[in-house]
């Protein structure tokens, strides 16, 4: 294997928070369209036990899936929670940041995002998008006799 250069770490870290962050995010879509579609057929399921006389086991298969709902739920918990690797990437890339030349960062600079820059009073805060979208909507501020 060849040595990767300072670069290529910096990449490869991001792409791991990246994947990590995409596959729980996957993971937690995939558990809610399946609550949703076990929710559509237990109450489908429903209106035929009453009919049929048998809701005891409606009743089985009711416990049945929120155990399963219960165990998937765990498992999403458990890997927010489980943020030891992400925690060591994200320490790696704050070592690297905080040894780079002080020259060479003063010509890279960058905004902060809106949500963090709220967080420090110097700095510029862009508008949240519901205020861009309050805006947008709002009529025209100038009556319409008004031209330049």
């Amino acid at each position: 294997m060849t040595q990767m250069n300072t670069t290529q770490k910096v990449q490869t870290c991001l792409e791991f928070i990246d994947n990590r962050l995409e596959t729980t995010s996957e993971q937690t879509i995939h558990i809610a369209e399946m609550i949703i579609n076990d929710i559509k057929n237990l109450t489908v399921g429903y209106q035929e036990a009453l009919q049929a006389g048998s809701m005891q086991s409606h009743s089985e298969l009711v416990r049945d899936t929120q155990m399963n709902w219960v165990n998937q739920l765990h498992d999403i918990i458990l890997e927010q929670t489980n943020r030891d690797l992400n925690g060591q990437v994200i320490q790696a890339l704050q070592k690297f940041a905080s040894k780079l030349n002080e020259q060479q960062v003063k010509y890279a600079d960058f905004e902060l995002p809106s949500i963090v820059a709220r967080e420090n009073a110097d700095e510029h805060e862009y508008l949240s998008q519901a205020e861009i979208d309050i805006l947008m909507g709002q009529q025209c501020l100038f009556n319409d006799n008004m031209r330049h």
